[in-house]
């Protein structure tokens, strides 16, 4: 009887066990979930860094969350990512805000917010600090309206610089030139008594080599090497840069994140902090290599007044096209964006 008793005994606790352990790895709790994220480019240190973010997030999730990077355009067209994640035809991408301020007015600003920050670690303040984080909070509100959740920031080192033809040591040498830019920059640009045209990445060493621009702004130094335009300029202007850092928007469909354990969510916002110091350390690597090639290649290296730098910086709250203050969100991201600058200096009052 007591022989019979144990086995009883430890079958149940057997059964128990098995019940238990099936329990744990019940098909909701070992869901795996596959997605195909991209970006708005095919290569470089911030491309890189969306593999580096993939492998550490299959990693930390024990492979429950797998994401193979999609080439962009692969899927949908860089242009219409956001609906594609909206609609669940992407899970999830890591997108350049510029490109949707249409259907997102604050997108505008989502990038490198007007321009006024001058560190990463100055527009991550901005955005998640400063004013309680007030700001991320009004950007993760008004991507939900677009049916995708805002999971974090992926900042990079952008250092947008003036590089010419023609010696640009500050404001004055402005007027007249002809520049290739985009964005707020063309707007900051024009007001100051440039002229701007706009032509894709792979026509400007062309656009420069020929006469059609005197001056461009792209990229950092690294980027503009790896172009080749410090075959066709001799002047590239260090300081100021016309942007400092930026932040891709990494995005996920709205019922998709609902539907994530709190496990993968936590995840994925720690995979915005990895990201984003890989992103770091790569820049300042070969952004340092770069300048140290240029100057061995000839180019003469500017660096403007601190008044010119601060008249530059302060024309971006001038030039934002008025259409986007019809828009509540982003008049709230602006005054909280002039109150900063204001006090550290980069606006005056």
């Amino acid at each position: 009887m007591k022989i019979r008793r144990m086995f009883f005994r430890g079958t149940m606790l057997a059964l128990i066990s098995a019940f238990l352990v099936m329990g744990a790895f019940s098909p909701v709790q070992s869901k795996t979930y596959k997605w195909q994220p991209s970006s708005w480019l095919p290569s470089g240190i911030t491309w890189d860094t969306i593999g580096y973010i993939s492998d550490y997030v299959e990693r930390m999730s024990d492979g429950r969350l797998v994401m193979n990077p999609s080439a962009p355009g692969s899927i949908v067209p860089v242009s219409e990512q956001l609906d594609a994640v909206s609609m669940g035809v992407m899970q999830a991408t890591f997108i350049w805000p510029g490109y949707f301020p249409g259907q997102i007015p604050v997108a505008f600003t989502h990038g490198d917010c007007m321009a006024a920050p001058k560190t990463i670690a100055e527009l991550r303040y901005l955005y998640e600090e400063y004013e309680d984080g007030r700001i991320m909070e009004l950007l993760r509100q008004e991507y939900a309206k677009h049916g995708v959740h805002l999971v974090g920031n992926l900042y990079w080192t952008l250092d947008n610089l003036m590089i010419s033809k023609k010696p640009i040591y500050g404001i004055e040498d402005l007027e007249g030139l002809k520049f290739r830019s985009s964005e707020l920059i063309a707007l900051q640009l024009a007001e100051l008594g440039a002229g701007t045209i706009w032509t894709p990445g792979d026509e400007i060493y062309t656009m420069l080599s020929t006469g059609g621009v005197d001056a461009i702004t792209f990229s950092h130094a690294a980027d503009m090497v790896a172009m080749g335009f410090h075959e066709v300029t001799d002047y590239w202007v260090k300081y100021p840069t016309v942007v400092g850092p930026a932040a891709d928007a990494f995005i996920v469909n709205m019922d998709t994140w609902k539907s994530l354990p709190d496990d993968l969510k936590a995840i994925l916002e720690a995979a915005c902090e990895v990201g984003t110091a890989r992103n770091k350390f790569e820049a300042e690597l070969t952004i340092a290599d770069a300048w140290d090639f240029v100057e061995e290649q000839g180019i003469e290296i500017i660096e403007w007044s601190e008044e010119d730098a601060r008249k530059l910086a302060g024309t971006a709250r001038e030039v934002v096209p008025e259409k986007y203050f019809e828009n509540e969100a982003f008049k709230e991201i602006f005054q909280i964006t002039e109150k900063w600058a204001v006090e550290q200096g980069y606006w005056d009052k």
